[in-house]
């Protein structure tokens, strides 16, 4: 048996209910686990013709070797498959949930979940101590994701572990969420909607077996060494976060074997039932009662203004009904900006519906309506990317404008590009928009820990993050001018923040713990004094190491990350996106940073295609990998498959 791995994946064909395993360690070695080895299962298996909710499309549910383990954030579990969100057309893409489905899913017996084909009836699938069977789940349909996740424990076993989809699934909605607990989801890449499709309501597991680790005692070291609750990401010294109190302040934690104080999970609030309910991430923004992470944004080309606070009670429920929905929170991000911008320019309704976006009651009773598809709800969803497409010619060609720009990210929200509603000055929205251009889905939600999150420490002080970033870049990148405001080469960084997502999401483990770049700065003054602010980058390799047994070098595992990154191009490849799609990003980023009003302009955006694409190995026609490049990372078919693309 080998350490980590639990050693074998669940299949589940839900067309003819046939169960079935594999064994998890033909992939280990090449891909270790979560989004990687998904990647490949998705390569093999899912029909380069198949759309998101054809029964041919796999819903690929993956843990990692660290999942289950005292390393800490290692509850985290990945989702993949063709998604409904991407714009123009559909691609495989991967979310990430935070939780305890993952852990429990090894104690139970598998390393994760491969499920097929659509049920004639919905079905959920319980899982218990290697054994797995699809139950009619005619009763849950048509329920909240919270009420499912209840009844299931109530079913299954008080401490199940519950995945589940709200009637945004059923409705295949494109930003349909799965949701987990009360808080966690898989929610951008919108595979509540898959699961609708394929008439699978929930997965409920329950195990009581373990993770057998090669090194124990050396994992508890490494463990004890890293700390408990130090404050990441580190711009919490800068005021951004208040530090805990030293008066054991309850916080939530979004996942299991969590040690770090991240500051996005930090405050409880009280559901409409009276529930105490944790704010994670995005929900802590609205249980805060600042209202929508959106502040106004003007240029000479876009106005975006700023969304509308609805005061805690109507935040929480807003944010709550969204949870059993199983709606993407972050549509508000959009939609509610774009809506205001209706109403500023003397649009009250949209075919006929009414639309009141600062009023707290209509927003909500709104957000039930995209769920059910009813009213106003039918026109936006399938996203607010795709409505401009159909609303063009009834509304002003600004509107329609701004709805594609604030998804400009092929159908994903706009989200640290440094415009509507992120302080990115250069080199960060460089950085960015090169991750933008080559990624599945929004990069920039997985990079917490490893290059943007030090825009806020250039915003405070200049000269001091300067100084600091010189020596942090040297250490890192091997070059001091890898951070300098500057357009130019810039690739490096980001694609090393793309490999160490990849290497987290193979774990799996949280972005905000991981990579540590910078070490833990618990005061202002450890930053303005300490001349060296590097961390501990090889942390979680180390963590990797003690539960594995599996002696890889630093240089290895990053191979092993660019192995998967590269495969996940081409999935990207065969579904036809290249560069000519990606050179339509450009506009967006000629727009004026919000926070030192620097742009770009074509040829340059083409340079920084250039200069991405020739550091990856890829050509500079297509932006696909040269077949040098997947022959170099053990991918020869993969290479042949594109060729014949070309050729075609």
């Amino acid at each position: 048996m080998p350490f980590g791995w639990v050693g074998k994946l669940l299949e589940v064909n839900l067309t003819t209910g046939e169960i079935g395993t594999r064994d998890t360690m033909r992939y280990a070695a090449d891909y270790i686990g979560g989004r990687g080895l998904a990647a490949r299962v998705a390569w093999d298996e899912i029909p380069p013709e198949a759309g998101p909710f054809d029964p041919e499309n796999r819903v690929i549910v993956m843990t990692g070797p660290l999942t289950g383990t005292l390393a800490p954030t290692t509850g985290r579990t990945v989702m993949t498959g063709i998604s409904p969100r991407t714009y123009p057309r559909p691609w495989y893409t991967h979310s990430t949930i935070g939780g305890w489905f993952g852990p429990e899913l090894k104690y139970a017996g598998y390393d994760g979940i491969i499920l097929w084909g659509r049920s004639p009836k919905p079905v959920y699938l319980v899982i218990r101590d290697g054994v797995a069977k699809l139950e009619d789940a005619a009763g849950l349909w048509g329920q909240g994701a919270r009420e499912t996740q209840l009844a299931l424990r109530g079913r299954v076993d008080s401490r199940a572990q519950v995945l589940a989809i709200g009637p945004a699934g059923e409705n295949l909605v494109r930003f349909a969420t799965v949701q987990h607990a009360e808080e966690n989801a898989a929610g951008h890449s919108g595979f509540g909607a898959v699961w609708g499709s394929k008439n699978l309501k929930a997965i409920a597991v329950r195990g009581t077996g373990g993770v057998t680790v090669a090194r124990p005692d050396e994992l508890l070291r490494e463990v004890i060494g890293a700390g408990r609750f130090n404050i990441t990401p580190a711009p919490a010294v800068l005021g951004v976060y208040s530090p805990r109190d030293g008066k054991n302040t309850p916080k939530p934690i979004c996942t299991q074997s969590c040690t770090f104080d991240c500051h996005v999970v930090n405050t409880y609030g009280r559901a409409p039932d009276g529930r105490r309910t944790p704010g994670v991430c995005i929900g802590g923004v609205y249980l805060q009662d600042r209202g929508v992470e959106t502040t106004e944004y003007r240029s000479a080309e876009m106005t975006v203004p700023q969304g509308v606070r609805f005061g805690v009670e109507k935040e929480n429920a807003f944010h709550q009904a969204c949870n059993n929905l199983g709606l993407d929170l972050w549509f508000r991000l959009v939609m509610q900006p774009w809506l205001i911008r209706c109403t500023e320019l003397g649009i009250r309704e949209i075919r006929g519906f009414p639309i009141a976006p600062d009023d707290a009651d209509w927003f909500l009773s709104f957000t039930g309506q995209l769920a059910r598809r009813e009213g106003l709800g039918a026109v936006l969803a399938d996203d607010l990317r795709r409505a401009m497409d159909e609303l063009e010619g009834e509304l002003p060609d600004e509107l329609i404008r701004l709805g594609r720009e604030l998804e400009f990210n092929f159908g994903f929200p706009a989200h640290r590009e440094g415009r509507f509603w992120d302080e990115e000055p250069l080199p960060f929205w460089v950085i960015s928009a090169m991750m933008h251009i080559s990624a599945s889905r929004d990069p920039t939600i997985g990079t917490h820990q490893s290059s943007l999150m030090y825009a806020d420490f250039l915003l405070d002080n200049r000269e001091l993050a300067r100084r600091r970033f010189r020596v942090l870049s040297e250490k890192v990148w091997g070059d001091p001018d890898a951070l300098e405001p500057t357009f130019e080469n810039k690739a490096p960084v980001a694609i090393w923040s793309q490999n160490q997502h990849m290497l987290i999401d193979c774990f799996p483990i949280c972005d905000f713990g991981f990579p540590q770049i910078m070490r833990p700065l618990k005061e202002r003054r450890d930053w303005e004094e300490a001349e060296d602010i590097s961390g501990d980058l090889y942390l979680h390799h180390r963590l990797f190491r003690a539960v594995t047994g599996v002696e890889l070098a630093d240089g290895e595992l990053t191979r092993i990350a660019e192995r998967a990154f590269n495969l996940e191009r081409a999935l990207l490849a065969r579904a036809g996106r290249g560069r000519a799609w990606e050179e339509a990003l450009g506009p967006h980023f000629r727009l004026p940073c919000r926070a030192d009003g620097t742009s770009i302009d074509a040829e340059g955006f083409a340079r920084l295609l250039d200069e991405y694409y020739a550091a990856r190995g890829w050509d500079l026609e297509r932006g696909w990998p040269e077949t040098s490049t997947l022959d170099e990372l053990g991918l020869p078919e993969v290479a042949a498959e594109l060729q014949r693309l070309r050729r075609a």
